[in-house]
C-alpha cells in the first residue's frame, strides 16, 4: 500500500473521478520508482525507525477510495491479484 500511495502522491498515475479508472503516466512512474528506491534504501541504511513507522502508519493500509474501487472490481468478478498455479501435478508429472 505504501508504494501505491507513494506513486499516487508523485503523480505516477491518476484516477478519473467520473469513471473511477486509473491511468499510468509511464515517465512519472519511472521517476517515482527510482525516488522510492532511494527513499527506502535511505530509511533502511540510516536505520530510521521513526520515519519507517510513521510511513507505515500513514500509508500502510487501504484507504476508503481505493477500497471502494477494489470492491467494484470484486463485484464485477475481476481478479486483482496474480495467482501462479504451478507444480508437478499441473505439468502431468504425478
Amino acid at each position: 500500500m505504501m508504494r501505491f500511495y507513494y506513486f499516487q502522491e508523485k503523480g505516477a498515475f491518476t484516477r478519473d473521478e467520473t469513471t473511477g479508472t486509473y491511468k499510468v503516466d509511464f515517465e512519472k512512474m519511472k521517476t517515482a520508482m527510482t525516488e522510492l528506491c532511494v527513499r527506502i534504501l535511505t530509511i533502511q541504511g540510516d536505520g530510521d525507525y521513526e520515519t519507517a513507522k510513521t510511513w507505515v502508519e500513514n500509508n500502510g493500509q487501504i484507504k476508503e477510495q481505493l477500497q471502494k474501487d477494489l470492491d467494484r472490481l470484486s463485484d464485477a468478478n475481476i481478479p486483482v491479484d496474480i495467482v501462479f498455479e504451478q507444480g508437478r501435478q499441473l505439468l502431468g508429472l504425478e
